[in-house]
């Protein structure tokens, strides 16, 4: 295979790949180890690629090797190198003590640098690592100072506030990736989840109403959908939240119709439905649908037949 093919295989890989996919691709190691160094950005790139699959899998010996060819071409004093060292330290480590000790490097490193960002972003993941969120969120707050433009910042520091049920800095930070990123249909519908969350717990001790935050839950999704077209989460999340509406009593002014929110939920469970078929008989344009979320839509439907 060539260097192209070889990258498109990375290329197409997922975000998050399964271990089986991350597997297929670490074990192109030698193949791609073989190949003659022509020092472009595609070879760099694919190296990259290749030790990240490899540091998944636990190929330490074939991580090694790519890490060494990378400091080779870019030094180790390389801001990027230094945080790919770090995320190899990480995977090695056996103990909490060789954890410790990778934080404190990189403590060392922000010292005598503290405009290091790649290396910032690993000390925070290992702080996360070891759980010690007050200090992940503070250093990852610090870090968006600087940086107030870093949507996958912001996005992290969403997840953080939300582990620790601090919902409304959650949603806030989600409204903030948004500013960056309008279009990001997931981001929407994560605060649609956020919001659902909130409300099933019971209003999280807020301004707003168990009703206000079904309502925005509702908002969210619906525009999770109107901008990708076929967007699981946002029909599953639309599907549940106006079941939810429809059972609720809770007091305050409604702003959506009942009437309406019924046939939303009728719209969902269409949508739904097409989805688990589609995915079921592998049609062409359903393929791409994680199967775990397929499994998960059914679920609800099947458990909505049985109510009626």
């Amino acid at each position: 295979m060539s260097l192209t093919s070889y990258l498109s295989r990375f290329v197409a890989a997922s975000t998050h790949p399964s271990p089986a996919e991350s597997l297929s691709l670490s074990q192109l190691a030698p193949s791609i180890l073989n190949l003659t160094i022509s020092d472009t950005p595609e070879q760099w790139s694919l190296y990259e690629s290749l030790l990240l699959s490899a540091l998944r899998t636990g190929d330490d010996t074939s991580a090694r090797l790519v890490l060494q060819r990378l400091s080779d071409r870019f030094g180790n004093s390389n801001a990027r190198i230094m945080a790919l060292q770090g995320m190899y330290d990480e995977a090695i480590a056996t103990n909490h003590a060789q954890l410790e000790q990778v934080l404190k490097n990189y403590d060392d490193v922000i010292k005598d640098d503290p405009t290091n960002v790649p290396i910032a972003k690993r000390r925070i993941t290992l702080l996360h690592h070891l759980n010690k969120k007050p200090e992940a969120i503070a250093a990852l707050t610090a870090l968006l100072d600087l940086n107030p433009t870093d949507a996958e910042a912001w996005a992290q520091l969403a997840q953080y506030y939300f582990e620790i049920a601090m919902y409304s800095q959650a949603i806030y930070c989600l409204e903030e990736v948004l500013l960056i990123l309008p279009n990001a249909y997931n981001v929407h519908a994560r605060l649609g989840e956020i919001n659902y969350i909130v409300a099933d717990s019971g209003g999280g001790g807020g301004k707003e109403s168990i009703l206000e935050r079904l309502e925005a839950s509702l908002r969210w999704y619906l525009r999770s959908v109107e901008l990708c077209d076929g967007y699981l989460r946002g029909y599953y999340g639309i599907k549940m939240v106006t079941a939810k509406l429809m059972q609720t009593k809770a007091s305050g002014q409604r702003t959506i119709a009942e009437e309406k929110v019924n046939k939303l939920n009728s719209v969902a469970t269409v949508h739904l439905n097409d989805i688990v078929s589609g995915h079921e008989k592998g049609k062409k344009e359903f393929v791409g649908y994680d199967s775990v979320e397929v499994a998960a839509a059914k679920e609800l439907l099947a458990a909505d037949d049985s109510s009626t």
